[in-house]
């Protein structure tokens, strides 16, 4: 029976809003992974090098075997690949710029597909290949990822809800304390991983309630600003690509770039991924050089035009008046 009296708890009610319509709904893409290779069991996945370790660990624990290939300067696959029996073939959807890839390679690999929409929450499966991504990464929720079949396959349904989390992170930058959480945000980030487990109920109700098509809406708003204030220095190849709610704005200037200048003027920049640098791999020099040559701006639904404004203000200032920014 449920119990009476007491003390009260979080007052949610469901909202109204969704965006996704699968049943798998699992606690993080790790986890949407995991579960993916626990059924299929393929006897190799080709997985592209510019990744984080973090896409590592379900192949760890399910003792599936990966081969890493390289990705050009446009974050696109060098070559094809003739898949043998039982080969399935991951590619990352980077700050869902890469759509018209995906598309590409779902009729080449078709079910042989994984799709990592970790940096695209709002790609959806395609009915061809498997997809999965990560709410943590775009909302302020303790887990969360979708994960979406081909029409001819089908997974386990799993119904056992993830209560293996933390919140503090999110109180204390609802509070407005961003630094003094960002420490329970990192460990909330390894429980959110491995296992597979359903959605929390709290992340669903948080879910529910937020408004997907103003936060697209934004998310464009913002990228498209920038890249007309940034366009002219980026080297980067991929940023007229279409896409449907990036997750950064990727600039790749000619200068290393120390983020501690930005740091100072309050904004924070993540650095995607060191772990290309110290796995002990030789070779896949360009995506080595990435984490420090390229700057991830954020465009996300919490900022305005005004502060995608101050961001390009100080990128500009920076590049035009030091000739080596780091």
């Amino acid at each position: 029976m449920t119990p009476i009296g007491g003390y009260f708890g979080l007052e949610l009610s469901k909202g109204c809003h969704h965006y996704h319509d699968t049943q798998h709904i699992l606690k993080s893409g790790r986890s949407s992974l995991e579960h993916i290779l626990t059924c299929l069991k393929p006897a190799v996945v080709h997985i592209p090098f510019y990744t984080c370790d973090s896409l590592l660990e379900p192949f760890l624990v399910t003792n599936i075997r990966y081969q890493f290939y390289g990705i050009n300067e446009h974050l696109e696959p060098l070559h094809e690949i003739e898949l043998k029996e039982n080969e399935y073939y991951l590619y990352i959807n980077y700050s869902d710029l890469k759509g018209d890839t995906v598309k590409r390679l779902s009729e080449l690999y078709r079910d042989k597909l994984i799709v990592d929409c970790t940096q695209a929450f709002f790609m959806k499966g395609n009915g061809i290949s498997w997809y999965f991504n990560s709410s943590r990464k775009f909302f302020g929720v303790p887990d969360g990822s979708y994960l979406y079949c081909p029409d001819n396959k089908e997974l386990p349904k799993v119904d056992e809800q993830n209560e293996n989390y933390i919140t503090d992170h999110l109180l204390e930058r609802f509070n407005g304390h961003v630094n003094e959480g960002y420490i329970t945000f990192q460990n909330n980030e390894v429980l959110a991983g491995l296992g597979i487990a359903r959605m929390s109920k709290l992340s669903e109700y948080l879910l529910s309630g937020i408004n997907y098509d103003a936060v697209i809406s934004i998310r464009r708003s913002n990228y498209d600003y920038l890249h007309c204030r940034l366009k002219n220095i980026n080297r980067f190849k991929t940023t007229t690509c279409t896409y449907e709610a990036p997750m950064y704005y990727p600039l790749l200037l000619d200068k290393i770039i120390n983020r501690a200048h930005f740091t100072e003027k309050g904004i924070y920049i993540p650095t995607f991924w060191r772990d290309t640098q110290t796995r002990g791999v030789e070779g896949f020099e360009f995506e080595k050089e990435m984490p420090d040559k390229m700057l991830t701006l954020p465009v996300d639904h919490r900022y305005t035009i005004a502060d995608m404004e101050y961001i390009s203000d100080n990128i500009i200032h920076l590049y035009n008046n030091c000739n080596d920014i780091s």
